[in-house]
């Protein structure tokens, strides 16, 4: 930290200079990042359903639909069946089939009219297309499709696009408009608040600074990763918020230190070696932890929460690296400058009123604060407790699944499509069971199991097509596929006999692949993040007790944070407080992972922020209440405002009209406000004061490691 330091006092231009130039680099090269980004990525990448759409795709000419034209007959007393509108829809199947990229096409009009493909009153028809490859591929021929035909007369037919790659193309549309809008909200008032926190437009402007080079940055890491992986469009959304945030976290800490230092007397040289070897060595031991948490995200079979990790993972990298390296050297060139343009000053001068006169600790809001919750830590404690536990009651009732065109409003034609799909069309081909028989079976067999999948309940048609060393039978359901009576279909075919193995994919399929593969691997990623947890706060604190307090109060709060979800998003009460969307149910699965691995790094900031300072304060006093008051205290405003900042910038996602990201911004809000309010202010006094002595306890061994290992602030302003 001290080489960090010396570099950034005495060269600050050139790395300033250095910056800018990556800076520039990076936005080139993530120029085309969003023509490269996914809708999808959900799907289990290596479960059974993964493989048998592989052997689809190898062996056989067709596969699960995943776009599906709805052609509406307009209303002249025509229908489907109508000589004229027969020849057109014929004629319509054989341009799709030789679109370039397009696989399979079967229709209403090329299958023999059969009654599943049209809906009661023979208004509508459908047409299933069948687009291979991987998600880039496949968006690459949708958006042709859609130039072509979407919008567009057919000789008197009105043709509307759904199906599942069309609902990804639609996403990633919407997301980006999504994306000004937040930005339109967000920004302006981070500005305010930035000015009203820091005071001076000089100082304001260094948090945007650190989050620009931040969320830049991570673009370019991210259009290189395009080119060897999936990379999700929901990584642009979530890499402005992260690197909005956390530029604006670290920056907050080591603006706040830099004028301690300042304030204490010391010249700007001292100071910026001062703050970049306290406060910059806490903000990277911070980072640490999301990069830890980040990594654990990549440990997930799904590329949705891959790339989502990958782009938290860079964000929190590269805002630790400008908060040591790029904030240092702008201290230095503009530190004695810090104040400058201070707008509170002239306001008070317009007013008339007199300067601010220093302020006791004492006489401070969260010191008086912690004061009386330790003197009554019981009552404090257990009333927060008690609503903590009220709030996180729906959690019990979570359901998990995976989102599908209803994330979109009802004004997108992808999402009105799916829903006269679900209205009129019992049993559609965008719901079907794909059976693979992976292996040879004799004709006999193979009608013998196709009569056997016929029989189970909710089966609509069973179609049969042979092939090398075995079959693809289609398995029409009558029930929509992300239902519970789809999950027993499904658990019947895969235990149906068969004289040939069986792979079984499909929407439900992959739905309960992806749910059951996220089952497999969170334990292993909660068990990594608390452990990352553990260690650095045990690194700053020597106690066994914190650090295990810690990761309790986090479990409360994210629990309550999680039933606030369900009851929302799950069960749809409150919908006038997120703005409009439709309950399936269920919630998201990937939601819930990606709020805790998310939350439990972000609390992490401010539980590693507060607790070494209380740890320092208890070293300075020896009195744990005093410790705590006096930790609280100088933490207070610090976090306080950093906690403000992150839920403007989180609750920007509310605005979005995609319910999965709209979800997003909830569960993070809700997680910041949660941490900064009841835990921080409440439950870490109470339990801290009833604990006592207690709370600084820990085996033997563990001290002597502790004093090899100890992260202790070092140079720290003298108490006033």
């Amino acid at each position: 930290m001290k080489s960090l330091a010396r570099l950034a006092v005495g060269r600050p231009r050139i790395v300033v200079a250095v910056a800018l130039v990556l800076l520039v680099l990076a936005g080139v090269g993530g120029g085309s990042l969003q023509q490269r980004l996914s809708g999808g990525g959900f799907w289990n990448a290596d479960a059974e359903s993964a493989r048998a759409a592989q052997i689809l795709s190898d062996k056989y000419t067709t596969g699960t639909p995943n776009v599906v034209v709805l052609v509406d007959v307009p209303g002249s007393g025509d229908t489907v069946d109508t000589a004229a509108v027969a020849a057109t829809g014929s004629k319509l199947t054989r341009e799709l089939a030789a679109v370039p990229g397009v696989r399979s096409v079967n229709s209403y009009w090329s299958t023999g009219s059969l009654d599943f493909l049209r809906n009661a009153d023979r208004t509508r028809a459908l047409v299933a297309v069948d687009v291979p490859g991987d998600e880039l591929a496949v968006d690459e021929v949708v958006g042709r499709l859609l130039d072509t035909y979407r919008d567009h007369d057919y000789d008197g037919l009105r043709l509307r696009f759904g199906g599942s790659a069309v609902s990804y193309h639609d996403v990633t549309a919407q997301l980006t408009a999504d994306l000004k809008v937040s930005e339109g909200i967000s920004i302006p008032i981070l500005l305010v608040l930035l000015v009203l926190i820091f005071g001076s437009l000089v100082a304001a402007g260094l948090p945007l600074a650190l989050g620009m080079v931040s969320i830049v940055g991570t673009f370019g890491i991210l259009r290189v990763l395009t080119e060897f992986t999936q990379v999700s469009s929901y990584a642009l959304n979530l890499t402005t918020v992260l690197g909005l945030g956390l530029g604006i976290d670290y920056s907050l800490f080591l603006v706040s230190r830099f004028r301690e230092e300042r304030r204490a007397g010391r010249e700007v040289a001292d100071a910026v070696t001062a703050t970049v070897t306290t406060a910059g060595r806490t903000v990277l031991f911070s980072a640490g932890t999301i990069v830890v948490a980040m990594l654990a995200m990549l440990l997930f079979p799904m590329p949705f929460l891959r790339s989502l990790g990958a782009a938290c993972l860079s964000v929190a990298l590269l805002a630790a690296l400008a908060t040591v390296t790029l904030l240092p050297a702008l201290l230095m060139l503009f530190g004695h400058r810090i104040d400058a343009l201070d707008l509170r000053r002239g306001v008070r001068r317009l007013l008339g009123r007199p300067e601010r006169e220093p302020r006791r600790p004492e006489d401070g809001f969260w010191y008086r604060s912690a004061r009386r919750v330790t003197r009554r830590p019981l009552i404090f404690g257990g009333a927060a407790l008690l609503l903590v536990l009220v709030l996180g009651a729906p959690f019990a009732g979570l359901q998990l699944g995976l989102t599908d065109d209803r994330a979109l409003p009802s004004t997108v034609e992808s999402r009105q499509v799916g829903d006269v799909l679900r209205a009129e069309f019992p049993a559609t081909t965008a719901g079907q069971f794909d059976v693979v028989v992976d292996g040879p079976i004799s004709a006999a067999d193979l009608t013998a199991l196709t009569a056997r999948l016929q029989l189970l309940p909710h089966v609509g048609l069973v179609r049969t097509q042979p092939g090398p060393d075995g079959a693809h039978l289609t398995v029409l359901p009558e029930v929509d596929p992300y239902s519970k009576d789809a999950d027993a279909l499904l658990a019947g075919i895969r235990g149906i006999d068969s004289p040939a193995p069986l792979l079984v994919g499909g929407a439900t399929a992959q739905n309960a692949d992806t749910k059951s593969g996220l089952a497999q691997r969170l334990p292993l990623v909660v068990a990594l993040i608390v452990l990352a947890m553990i260690v650095v706060l045990f690194a700053f604190t020597g106690s066994v007790v914190l650090p295990l307090k810690a990761v309790l109060l986090n479990t409360l709060s994210l629990s309550a944070t999680f039933g606030a979800m369900v009851y929302v998003f799950q069960d749809g009460h409150l919908k006038w407080l997120v703005g409009d969307f439709t309950e399936t149910g269920y919630l998201a699965a990937p939601v819930p992972v990606l709020v805790f691995c998310l939350a439990f790094g972000l609390s992490m900031d401010y539980e590693v922020f507060l607790l070494s300072r209380i740890a320092e304060e208890y070293r300075a006093r020896g009195v744990t209440s005093d410790a705590v008051a006096y930790g609280l205290e100088r933490t207070g405003r610090i976090v306080t405002a950093a906690a403000a900042l992150m839920t403007i910038v989180t609750a920007a996602l509310i605005f979005s009209e995609v319910s999965f990201m709209k979800l997003m911004g909830v569960g993070l809000t809700l997680a910041v406000l949660m941490d900064a309010t009841l835990i921080r202010g409440i439950l870490v006094p109470a339990l801290m004061r009833l604990m006592g002595s207690a709370n600084w306890w820990a085996p033997e061994f563990l001290r002597r490691a502790h004093r090899r290992i100890a992260i202790v602030e070092q140079d720290a302003p003298a108490r006033v």
